[in-house]
């Protein structure tokens, strides 16, 4: 089966797309935020609010889903149309054991569940978490287990919209080859140049709502795109790939947190043993490792937001948080100036905006009217306005496409020129050596254990 995009327009997203994504074929979609991935994906989906005007047509073998009603999109929905998320948390509900989310997969079309059990360990997960709900699995399984579902019934194609963006190096490698190898078509959309150029048979690059490329780079990596590619904007993608800053000598400041002798775990299981650590004021540190072992938890617990279970943690002045997920993390009716001065009254706002590279943005904006890469900014000029001693910052370059992100990795590096410490949660190691002077690995958890 092909699946045939033409002409195909949204109101407020793309502009004239079309593409086709044959039998057999993995196509990926990339470009900056705001460029019409993930409302292009929507749009063949069917699933954009009744505001959205589209035209065109996108067609499943011939049929063209454009306008047809919505018990019928249904219908194709999971059995000729699959589609993995990208917060797997999200599309999980928290009340359902993982294993009834699966199965789900066939109820919902009348249809007794097979035994899923098999399906999982394949990819490497113990059947003793079926029973477990969202909360107690790591990103990296939860994403296998959406994977499970969205393939239940080996659709003709399967939409995957930034599934990796919340996963190590390790397990995104991982989801992304088991996504390829379980479907028949995969259209993927991605800010992820690297890992998709590895994966795909072509790349479709969307700037403004609008196709500028698209370019055959039949898996063979970056160096394929980048020999290839001709429009402005896949190069300024392409040059905004990670490299390593400077090294710096490490500062000799205050000590603003020590760890002596610490274990850390979750529900009762011991995810950091024994660690032994201190962060000094004006020094920048990471923590990677793949999903499951413990590198929000270790960041949480610096911040003063959870216990050790053994061992002390010996802190100095205010910790501020920078979340992953900015939008979640501003009160969407405030401006940027009350957003901004809310950790200290009397800071001053076009200052701090200054800081953070956003003097030409209005302070009276909502974030709504923001771009991803300004709402992370505004997030960490809040977090300056506190004058914190330490600035904790969990996955702040995630959900960010590769210009945004280098751009947000400069502005968290400068925040330690005030002599703040910072230290950073991140699974994506060469993103992280931009921002930080160096960085503590932790282990894997096995999963299938």
């Amino acid at each position: 089966m092909t699946l045939t995009v033409r002409d195909l327009t949204v109101s407020y997203g793309p502009r004239g797309v079309s593409f086709t994504v044959a039998d057999g074929e993995t196509v990926a979609l990339v470009g900056e935020s705001g460029s019409g991935k993930s409302t292009l994906i929507r749009a063949i989906l069917g699933t954009l609010p009744r505001s959205a005007g589209v035209d065109g047509a996108i067609e499943l073998s011939g049929r063209n889903l454009v306008g047809l009603p919505e018990k019928e999109l249904r219908a194709l929905r999971g059995r000729e149309i699959g589609y993995v998320a990208q917060d797997p948390f999200g599309s999980a509900d928290p009340l359902w054991t993982v294993g009834h989310h699966i199965r789900e997969a066939w109820r919902v079309h009348g249809e007794r569940p097979p035994e899923i059990v098999p399906r999982l360990t394949d990819l490497g997960v113990a059947e003793k978490w079926l029973d477990q709900r969202p909360s107690a699995w790591s990103g990296g399984m939860l994403q296998r287990a959406d994977i499970v579902a969205a393939t239940a019934h080996a659709p003709a194609v399967v939409l995957a919209d930034e599934p990796t963006s919340a996963l190590d190096a390790e397990s995104a490698e991982a989801a992304l080859s088991t996504l390829v190898a379980r479907t028949r078509s995969l259209l993927l959309a991605s800010h992820d140049l690297a890992l998709v150029c590895r994966h795909a048979d072509r790349v479709l690059v969307l700037h403004k709502g609008e196709l500028v490329e698209d370019i055959a780079v039949a898996r063979g990596g970056v160096g394929v795109l980048e020999a290839r590619a001709r429009h402005p904007h896949t190069r300024a993608l392409i040059d905004a790939l990670p490299t390593e800053a400077p090294r710096r000598s490490r500062p000799t400041g205050d000590v603003v947190v020590r760890l002596d002798d610490v274990t850390l775990g979750y529900r009762g299981t011991e995810l950091i043993t024994g660690l032994d650590w201190e962060i000094r004021a004006g020094e920048a540190v990471g923590i990677c490792g793949p999903s499951g072992s413990g590198k929000t938890t270790l960041l949480h617990a610096i911040a003063g937001l959870v216990e050790p279970m053994r061992g002390e943690i010996r802190r100095s002045g205010r910790a501020m948080p920078i979340f992953q997920d900015a939008s979640a993390s501003l009160n969407p009716r405030w401006p940027v100036w009350r957003t901004i001065v809310e950790p200290r009254k009397g800071a001053n706002a076009r200052e701090l905006m200054d800081r953070v590279g956003l003097s030409d943005v209005d302070l009276d904006r909502k974030p709504a009217q923001l771009s991803g890469g300004q709402r992370q900014r505004v997030a960490i000029a809040r977090a300056l306005a506190g004058s914190p001693a330490l600035i904790v910052a969990d996955e702040p370059t995630a959900s960010l496409d590769p210009t945004v992100a280098a751009s947000v990795a400069e502005t968290l590096r400068a925040v330690t020129d005030s002599g703040c410490a910072l230290v950073v949660v991140s699974h994506d190691e060469a993103r992280l050596t931009q921002i930080v002077d160096r960085v503590h690995r932790l282990g894997a958890v096995a999963s299938g254990s």
